[in-house]
């Protein structure tokens, strides 16, 4: 056992790239670790990560408490971030979260999902059959694909011009390092409040073109929803920016991570090529090995006790999820990349009443991408090791990833 005094520190280049070095030190020697750096809880095990997902005695509303510690100025520069954010169903707790995901539910249904499939292989295609005609034989795979098929995806859903895609990227990319920022480089708060109210405002200009001319998209459905009093307009407003944030940011990084796991353990990628119908099962290894989700964040509300370690009210937990998936004690040879891996019990999706609302799409277009970009490119190949992955705690992806289509 190394004599290192443990400590987490987000702002670490070296765990920015690789966090799971520490984590899983983390994970074997002090499971429920106080970080002074982060003011919280940092857990580590399966066990303890699922426990905090399901547990009702903390609170998903991890916006609120910080909104109200922050005084004159600097509260009044939060208020538009706080006011969208905080209608997103992912920071609300039962009774407003049942109601709220209850409304959403009817609107990403599985059968939706699957309708939505055919569409998915023909965006696949499509992109790269661009790539292809360029005949240079090199792509950015982020930018060119990996972040335009569920981005598209989502705002074909939406009902908003496919051509607006890059003014949308750029402001949820100036709202991300608010949520999940490790080093807090630059003025994260104001680039944060400029994206969200940029998206606000395009939202609610959208939204008010559906009560004069509904359509049949989610918008216009949320324009209904609030018409007849079930939602208010911020939740209109919040559940649209939540639909195109969550719906292709985490997707992105699914698909990125996804086709970086496959290239560096070329006897499973093989294994994907000699039989695709394992495309469905290499997705959940995906998922689990570096998944999209880094951290979910939740804050004590009614105080316990964890491995010896008391958890106060006011406290932060950071159940840090791609830890928990590598945990021994659930995954045989947890280092080892196995698109077969069965059962895998994974937690990227969250667990309980938060269970990912877009789990079943995500799914869809993770499958659907490594298989239509495989079967075009079979020798595709990375044009660097080297990565510059996003300073995020709560989020796992690369910044871009240069290829060859060989």
């Amino acid at each position: 056992m190394s004599t290192t005094p443990l400590v987490f520190d987000p702002r670490d280049p070296d765990v920015i790239q690789r966090p799971l070095d520490t984590l899983l030190r983390l994970q074997a020697e002090d499971p429920v670790h106080w970080s002074p750096l982060l003011k919280g809880w940092v857990l580590t095990r399966h066990d303890d990560v699922k426990s905090v997902q399901m547990n009702s005695g903390v609170t998903s509303d991890r916006l609120t408490p910080f909104f109200e510690s922050q005084q004159g100025e600097e509260r009044a520069r939060l208020s538009d971030l706080i006011r969208y954010l905080n209608a997103w169903v992912v920071f609300k707790d039962p009774p407003d979260h049942t109601r709220l995901r209850t409304l959403l539910n009817k609107v990403v249904t599985p059968a939706v999902m699957r309708d939505l499939e055919d569409g998915i292989t023909e965006l696949a295609d499509g992109l790269l059959n661009r790539i292809a005609a360029r005949g240079d034989g090199r792509f950015e795979c982020i930018s060119e694909f990996a972040n335009p098929l569920p981005a598209s995806v989502i705002m074909d859903l939406l009902g908003i011009p496919r051509e607006d895609m890059e003014a949308l990227r750029d402001w949820s990319m100036q709202l991300q390092p608010f949520l999940g920022n490790a080093t807090s480089t630059g003025d994260k708060y104001e680039t944060g409040r400029a994206g969200i109210v940029a998206m606000a405002d395009y939202f609610r200009t959208a939204a008010k073109e559906r009560q004069v001319h509904p359509r049949g998209d989610v918008i216009s459905h949320f324009v209904m929803l609030q018409q007849t009093g079930q939602i208010s307009e911020d939740e209109l407003i919040g559940s649209c920016i939540l639909f195109l944030f969550a719906g292709h940011e985490t997707t992105t990084n699914l698909i990125g991570n996804g086709i970086r796991a496959l290239l560096a353990n070329p006897d499973q990628k093989a294994k994907l090529l000699a039989d695709p119908s394992l495309a469905a099962s290499a997705v959940e290894e995906m998922l689990r090995f570096e998944g999209p989700t880094g951290a979910v964040v939740r804050v004590v509300k009614e105080p316990f006790e964890m491995r010896g370690k008391q958890l106060r009210k006011g406290d932060r937990v950071y159940a840090m999820v791609n830890a928990a998936n590598h945990d021994p004690a659930v995954f045989e040879n947890a280092a080892q990349f196995n698109i077969t891996r069965s059962p895998n019990r994974h937690l990227t999706f969250n667990h309980g009443i938060h269970f990912c609302l877009g789990a079943p799409l995500a799914r869809a277009e993770g499958r659907i991408a490594i298989s239509r970009l495989f079967a075009r490119f079979p020798n595709v190949a990375l044009a660097s090791d080297t990565a510059e992955y996003m300073d995020t705690l709560t989020m796992r992806g690369v910044r871009e990833m240069p290829m060859v289509t060989g």
